[in-house]
């Protein structure tokens, strides 16, 4: 009688390689993908095999044939380049999320943090300001004047946007003599954040009104306005907090550069700087004068933001950032203590520059993923 063969039980079983498409949109594609190697590098010393591509507006189902190995993907996609918004490379996202493609950062939850309506939805959380949402144009011209009238300096955000590109200070001149609502007339100071200097216009309420209209016909009719009172702690820079999925995995401080700083009587109504030019500084999670705010982060925000935004933990971004403006107001029912923090922004689109620390642990949350 044959012997019947077994196959040796203790041989190891040969597992695939993991494969992550990085997915690349920006208005310079080239040095995205360059400042990502860090991140691949990370990926392959985690066994996971990374491939950056760009997506191309112009041939947009080009970058989905490098999916057909890949479990997952992930994505730096600036919300605005100069070809416009990314609404078709996000119709592309969430359809092959919905075939079971792993995406990171997911549009729907882009859509819940990383867009300034993230400043109205979460206003009652300690980093809560009063915030307010103008959906459509006709809110907008109502409402606004009562809110400029109200807080004398507002910062106007676009929902969607990056590196300043629909961000405005904008300054009632005379608040004194303005009436309840402050008429389309008045004098008002306004300062683009994409200058990234203290350059000013000054022009009528309804001139600025009628400018930023725009927002709500550009990119096929989907933007709209969002605006915050100004505080004034952004003079002193903001404190970018990273985190991988709930971990804060490092902070970086951006402070005004020197050349902003106002000289001896300087007009007191000049804005102070906006764009906050200085180069990040990082600083690791683990720095004793953080340690409060980190415990804070991962403890008590983050997971108040997701319940009250429903999202479940293995939905938030394997990197995102959240942008925090030291206040300078005496609230601590708006801060949470003393000092406070009031949110300027999440950043969950793309996430460059970022901490030595966060590839790596980054490729542990994706390592994690696609293996469960």
């Amino acid at each position: 009688m044959g012997s019947v063969h077994r196959p040796n039980s203790t041989r190891a079983v040969q597992r695939r390689r993991a494969t992550v498409a990085v997915l690349v949109r920006s208005d310079d594609p080239k040095r995205t993908a360059e400042r990502l190697k860090p991140v691949v590098e990370a990926l392959a010393a985690a066994d996971i095999h990374a491939e950056v591509v760009e997506f191309d507006d112009d041939h947009p189902d080009d970058w989905r044939r490098n999916l057909e190995k890949a479990s997952g993907v992930l994505v730096w996609a600036d919300p605005l380049t100069d070809r416009g918004p990314r609404s078709t490379l996000d119709a592309q996202l969430t359809e092959i999320a919905l075939a079971g493609t792993w995406v990171s950062a997911h549009p729907g939850v882009i859509r819940k943090i990383g867009t300034k309506d993230v400043l109205v939805t979460t206003r009652g959380l300690p980093w809560g300001t009063d915030s307010f949402a103008y959906p459509t144009p006709d809110i907008f011209r109502e409402f606004f004047p009562d809110r400029l009238a109200k807080h004398g300096t507002l910062v106007v955000k676009g929902d969607r946007g990056n590196g300043g590109r629909t961000v405005w200070k904008i300054t009632l001149l005379e608040p004194h003599r303005a009436p309840p609502a402050a008429a389309p007339t008045a004098t008002v100071m306004v300062q683009h954040a994409r200058l990234r200097d203290d350059t000013h216009t000054v022009t009528t309420l309804g001139q600025f009104m009628t400018d930023r209209s725009q927002i709500y016909t550009a990119g096929a009719g989907s933007g709209h306005l969002v605006d915050q009172p100004y505080e004034a702690g952004i003079a002193e820079g903001l404190i970018r907090c990273y985190v991988v999925r709930s971990t804060v995995v490092g902070f970086a401080l951006q402070g005004a550069s020197d050349s902003d700083a106002s000289p001896a009587g300087h007009d007191s109504r000049k804005p102070a700087v906006l764009g906050v030019p200085a180069p990040k500084t990082m600083v690791p999670s683990d720095q004793p004068e953080f340690r409060a705010l980190r415990h804070r982060l991962e403890d008590e925000w983050i997971p108040a933001m997701r319940s009250l935004l429903d999202i479940a933990p293995d939905q938030l971004p394997v990197l995102w950032d959240i942008d925090l403006i030291q206040a300078t107001s005496n609230a601590p029912e708006l801060t949470g203590f003393v000092p406070g923090f009031v949110l300027c922004e999440i950043n969950a689109s793309s996430v460059i520059p970022f901490p030595p620390e966060a590839p790596s642990a980054l490729a542990s949350a994706v390592a994690e993923i696609l293996s469960s």
